[in-house]
């Protein structure tokens, strides 16, 4: 065979797509019919190796591809309008807070809707390096209030709808911004501000920002601020070392246990991953467990389970819904956290020493025994 032949074969050889689903995930297009392969996936070995969160990755893929994650996360907000019309703003306007929270959210929206055409017209020339614009990330972060920065790489088996446009770089800038802990102690209640869309309002604002100065830096961007649902926020706050996966399904910080919300950044710059780290939390929440048993919906699973390749306290979202929206609110498993409750140290330090869980009620563990001595009575 010469030369000229035996190249041509080994080029189309390397352009043929991996069809093998080794490093790339397909995607179904149902109007034409037809499989499309998806970008490479660098996010998939950090979360397949995570320290604190038992993965089947084969699973995980498999269900990524059969059935992508929705945009909205839960099929209540499926129909966006009447999530707002119905439940939103009837809500604001109860606790007095409908123009205030309607023009930052529509704000935090249309910000995202322009970013296309920011980063075609307002991107220059890059103005630093990736390790010197990691840090001036972290710097700009932190002064506009996001006690939370960190790296990673997006996995795009959490990307809900496969839709890849909706964060199309892999390096992910992860951010997360306390709520307000006297209001997150005072809800559910039915007047005044909400903590959770106080902390929308206040992140989306200062995420669209954040990636405004990176553009000025020289490198294209794309936010997707606090309220919103394409990119699953929890995963990347875990993979991007913040964070753990708590039993309440939320990421569990040492900082501010679950009283945050997150924001991400997509930027086209090859940033270095931080570690997945281990906090200790994770164990501490199987020997916790009060925000499942708090849960006034009945909504955490108290056993772990297997769902979608991942092993965990699984959230019926039609059971947590329904106390919600009764309420304007819930926050009780953030509340009863012992984490939010005292502080990481000092849960730890009482943790290590003798196992006691803060916060935990006397008498817990004789009604829990004679819970499940009534089921096991009732299954004989």
């Amino acid at each position: 065979m010469s030369a000229e032949k035996q190249q041509k074969k080994t080029r189309s050889a390397l352009d043929r797509p991996d069809l093998s689903g080794e490093t790339r995930m397909r995607r179904y297009l149902p109007w034409r019919q037809e499989i499309e392969l998806r970008p490479p996936n660098r996010g998939k070995a950090i979360i397949d190796n995570l320290p604190t969160v038992a993965v089947d990755p084969r699973a995980l893929d498999i269900a990524s591809e059969i059935e992508p994650l929705t945009v909205e996360g839960v099929p209540f907000f499926a129909d966006f309008r009447a999530t707002m019309w119905r439940l939103a703003i009837p809500m604001w306007r109860r606790h007095g807070q409908f123009w205030r929270y309607f023009t930052g959210i529509r704000a935090g929206a249309t910000g995202m809707q322009k970013q296309e055409r920011e980063n075609r017209f307002r991107v220059g020339r890059r103005q630093v390096g990736p390790s010197e614009l990691k840090e001036a990330i972290r710097s700009y972060a932190r002064a506009l209030g996001f006690a939370l920065c960190g790296f990673t790489f997006v996995d795009r088996r959490f990307i809900g709808a496969g839709d890849d446009s909706a964060f199309p770089y892999d390096t992910a800038v992860v951010l997360g911004m306390e709520m307000d802990r006297e209001l997150v102690d005072k809800t559910p209640s039915l007047e005044g501000p909400q903590p959770d869309f106080e902390t929308y309002v206040a992140a989306g604002k200062a995420a669209l920002e954040l990636a405004q100065h990176i553009r000025s830096l020289g490198y294209r961007c794309v936010a997707r601020v606090a309220f919103d649902m394409p990119v699953k926020f929890v995963p990347h706050a875990v993979a991007a070392g913040l964070a753990e996966l708590g039993a309440n399904g939320m990421a569990i910080t040492p900082q501010f246990g679950p009283r945050q919300r997150w924001a991400m950044i997509s930027v086209d710059a090859e940033l270095e991953p931080d570690e997945p780290a281990d906090f200790g939390i994770s164990d501490y929440c199987e020997d916790c467990l009060l925000c499942v048993r708090g849960c006034p919906g009945r909504a955490l699973s108290e056993e772990k389970m297997w769902w979608r390749g991942v092993y965990k306290h699984k959230l019926d979202p039609v059971r947590c819904w329904s106390y919600f929206s009764r309420f304007d609110g819930c926050m009780i498993c953030v509340k009863v956290c012992p984490i939010h409750r005292f502080g990481y140290e000092a849960c730890m330090e009482a943790y290590r020493r003798d196992g006691t869980i803060l916060g935990r009620p006397k008498g817990i563990d004789r009604f829990l025994a004679r819970r499940a001595a009534r089921a096991k009575h009732q299954t004989s």
